[in-house]
Formats: C-alpha cells, sequence, structure tokens
C-alpha cells in the first residue's frame, strides 16, 4: 500500500512539475535600447521578458537572443505561430501562469510552428 501510495504522489508531482509549451500568435515583438525583448502573445495576455541582446539572462546568451528576437519578428510579419518551451515549476506551469515583464523564465527553446 505505501509503495503504491508513494508511486501515485510521485506521478502527480511530475505532473504538476512537467515542462509545458505554447503555440501561440504573435501580437508583438518588443526590443527595448538597454537590450531586453518582451514578447506580447495570445497563451499569456501581458508581456513577456524573453531574453537580453545586450547580457546574458538566465543562461541565454545575447547570441542565441539575437536569432530568437529576428525569428520572433519573422513569425509575427508573417503571421505564423510561435512556439515557446518552458520548464514549469509550482509557481508556473502553463502559459496562462508565466510571469510577466522581468520575472517570467527564459524559454528552453523557442520555434516556429506551421
Amino acid at each position: 500500500m505505501r509503495v503504491v501510495l508513494t508511486l501515485c504522489l510521485l506521478f502527480v508531482s511530475s505532473k504538476l512539475w512537467a515542462a509545458f509549451d505554447c503555440k501561440v500568435d504573435l501580437h508583438a515583438v518588443l526590443i527595448y535600447g538597454d537590450g531586453t525583448v518582451n514578447v506580447l502573445h495570445s497563451g499569456r495576455g501581458d508581456y513577456t521578458h524573453i531574453c537580453n541582446l545586450s547580457e546574458e539572462r538566465l543562461g541565454v546568451s545575447p547570441t542565441t537572443c539575437a536569432l530568437w528576437a529576428s525569428m520572433l519578428v519573422t513569425l509575427k510579419k508573417d503571421g505564423k505561430k510561435a512556439d515557446f518551451y518552458y520548464n514549469s515549476t509550482p509557481q508556473y506551469n502553463s502559459c496562462a501562469t508565466l510571469p510577466h515583464y522581468s520575472g517570467a523564465p527564459a524559454p528552453v527553446y523557442i520555434g516556429a510552428v506551421n
């Protein structure tokens, strides 16, 4: 019985902390003078800080940020969806619960969705 309960708890807790992705429409891509890149997309309803073009932020290098920013601007211009992939925590586990602005985590990756 104890083993079954332990396995159930592990399964439930792993689902709560599972990684997730946001396949979303892009409404705005903002690039600030200090290098901050913010995105407004259909999965959040507020701006989310993605990365920084001037300095490493949460493990994302300025080079990766530049590539992401370019891709996001192109996806928005072409009217295509973006895919943001995140590792979840107890505080957020879906696109809607992502912190906004600078409180947001860095995505693991960003991709294009057909």
